[in-house]
């Protein structure tokens, strides 16, 4: 069984009209207010996609087609402006593709994804990282670890933030720390949130397990920390109230400074 064009568009349109039907304006306006308005949504909460999908890939008979073409399918409904679409096809690819499909098959997608602006929020941009590209370094595991934390360089904000997202998923295993130590030492000098933030994450997550080794990539970056991470995202750490109080001590000192 295969696809063209044609067909591929009725299958996406089709589920396209299932999440209309299910669409609540209350819904829309929570989440649009929640993103502050940086992506639209049609009024569909989480779990009720992923029933659809699970729903629409049975009842059309999706999992004939060959693994390409429903990569095919995911693909594009992430390229769509919607949440709830790009959410489907994220759980698509998630729930039956990661685990069939070759990693590099899979990061040349992510790749063309971020390089024709697919993500353009933080929470479709963590979805990505969480539910499919944490996955897939735990299953191709270093050389993929390596190719994802070299978008560190890459242009698009949200490729960049992905460089680090995903190592949440394998921050227990010491194989990659000096990978992750690497990568935020390439990111942390942004400024820019949510590139700090994508950091904290993994720190938070880190001190959990490794908290010496946490502790010691707040220390050697501290100034760098915004305080925001700092004030989040060290909560795990025994130095957290130290750090809180280091940092408020550091931004007074910088204010004095540029007054002066």
């Amino acid at each position: 069984m295969s696809h063209d064009s044609g067909a591929m568009a009725v299958d996406i349109a089709d589920l396209q009209g299932r999440l209309d039907a299910v669409a609540d304006p209350g819904t829309k306006e929570w989440f649009e207010n929640y993103l502050k308005q940086a992506i639209g949504y049609r009024g569909v909460k989480t779990p009720v996609v992923a029933r659809i999908v699970g729903e629409w890939r049975r009842e059309r008979g999706l999992g004939r087609l060959p693994d390409g073409e429903q990569l095919g399918l995911a693909r594009f409904l992430i390229e769509e402006r919607l949440a709830e679409d790009k959410f489907a096809g994220i759980l698509y690819m998630q729930k039956h593709l990661v685990r069939r499909v070759e990693p590099d098959r899979l990061l040349a997608v992510a790749e063309g994804l971020f390089g024709a602006g697919a993500f353009f929020d933080w929470s479709t941009s963590d979805w990505f990282s969480v539910r499919v590209l944490g996955p897939v370094v735990r299953r191709g595991g270093m050389e993929v670890a390596e190719r994802i934390a070299g978008w560190r360089t890459a242009g698009n904000l949200w490729q960049r933030r992905a460089a680090i997202v995903p190592f949440r998923a394998v921050v227990r295993d010491e194989d990659y720390h000096a990978l992750i130590e690497e990568t935020i030492a390439a990111l942390v000098g942004e400024r820019e949130r949510f590139i700090q933030t994508g950091i904290g994450w993994v720190v938070s997550d880190m001190s959990k397990s490794h908290p010496h080794v946490a502790a010691a990539v707040v220390e050697r970056h501290f100034d760098e920390l915004s305080a925001e991470v700092v004030r989040r995202h060290t909560r795990y750490l025994p130095g957290h109230e130290v750090y809180k109080g280091r940092k408020r001590g550091g931004d007074v000192a910088d204010r004095t400074r540029r007054q002066d």
